[in-house]
């Protein structure tokens, strides 16, 4: 044979042996069986004894990947029982891993037994499950600044009863300010609210957040949450000092920024900030037409118009907002979300499912020009 061509042979075996190599590794044999899951969850969730059905179900989940599930229960608390997933993924190699419900049932099973000792312990608060089901989630609504502090006094309340039951159970805690002129309820998740903070409450794991804090840092996160998006959007700052709105801008100085005028003059009014780095709110635009002091502005952040750059009137309101469809997805196949707009004259100018603008926006609505200030 050809030296050359022995080589190149060569050379492809050991290719094709590192990818069976590969292939067998991360693959391992297979499903996991009752006894590896049962070790599993032993070493990753809870070391107790633990009962597992010798039979198990097959199914697909949401994505189409093939689940082997077996029920379980710990071997002392038969009534709460939960399942044990192996789960089987298919991207370059096949692989195998492990999932469980038991955090989502016990959460469950906790919060019966609290609420018949406590009816109105979680008054006004909603429970739910997390995003990929593995965990119960209890979340609030506040209209006020005021309201956070009893929101999270009674999640304190809940993690202190759970981290005092025998087995260890992780919630997740959620709160968030209603938002109600920049957040469509009707249409968006709780957790995409611009001021929602979460926490998870304690669970076999050491490093997670234990009892004695969660409430504390719960509110001390959403008071932050709450000020930077008042700061950001020009919204409820009634509810905040000028000390306060100066503290969260501070906070969020990653989202200060610079207004460059047409003659190159560089300003930064540091007591505003961005909602995101290359948006700026409407109330925001309100703000910086006022200090600039050119633009003939009337109204308030909420609702307010003003003379553009090119001569034609503008109003924008917190209020303008299209319906979306529920029928018109996306290109991702999720429903189409309602639109903001502003008026120039009495054109409709269609923006984004959120009130902001971007920097080419303000600029040609304004000729002015701004940019984050670490940019």
């Amino acid at each position: 044979m050809d030296h050359n061509i022995l080589k190149k042979s060569l050379r492809i075996a050991a290719v094709l042996s590192f990818f069976l190599f590969c292939a067998f590794a991360f693959s391992g044999c297979g499903h996991y069986s009752n006894r590896e899951a049962a070790e599993w969850f032993q070493e990753n969730v809870v070391d107790e004894g633990i009962m597992v059905s010798k039979e198990y179900t097959d199914r697909e989940n949401s994505s189409g990947d093939a689940e082997r599930v077996w029920t379980a229960h710990l071997k002392d608390l038969p009534e709460v029982e939960f399942e044990l997933i192996s789960h089987r993924t298919v991207s370059l190699f096949v692989t195998y891993d492990m999932e469980t419900t038991y955090h989502l049932e016990m959460g469950r099973f906790y919060l019966e037994n609290y609420m018949d000792s406590s009816p109105s312990a979680l008054s006004g608060l909603e429970t739910g499950t997390d995003v990929s089901e593995e965990h119960l989630t209890v979340s609030g609504i506040y209209d006020t600044a005021s309201e956070i502090d009893t929101i999270c006094r009674e999640m304190g309340n809940l993690e202190d009863y759970i981290a005092a039951q025998e087995y260890p159970c992780q919630i997740t805690y959620a709160l968030a300010y209603r938002e109600p002129l920049t957040f469509d309820a009707a249409e968006e998740p709780f957790t995409m609210r611009y001021t929602c903070v979460s926490e998870d409450g304690g669970a076999s794991d050491p490093d997670i957040l234990n009892a004695g804090t969660l409430a504390d840092t719960l509110q001390n996160r959403a008071r932050n949450a709450f000020a930077g998006y008042a700061a950001a959007y020009r919204l409820e700052t009634d509810q905040f000092t000028e000390d306060q709105l100066d503290a969260a801008a501070g906070q969020y100085g990653s989202l200060r920024f610079s207004i460059t005028r047409p003659d190159g003059t560089e300003l930064c009014y540091p007591e505003l900030i961005l909602a995101y780095y290359d948006s700026m709110s409407f109330g925001c635009l309100y703000e910086v037409l006022v200090r600039e002091g050119t633009f003939q502005v009337s109204g308030t952040p909420e609702e307010f118009t003003f003379t553009a750059a090119n001569g034609s009137v503008c109003s924008f309101s917190y209020s303008y907002r299209v319906p979306g469809n529920s029928s018109d997805e996306t290109s991702g196949g999720m429903p189409r979300l309602g639109s903001f707009y502003y008026l120039s004259g009495e054109t409709k100018v269609i923006l984004t499912d959120a009130p902001l603008i971007d920097s080419e926006r303000f600029s040609a609505l304004t000729g002015l020009t701004f940019d984050t200030l670490d940019h």
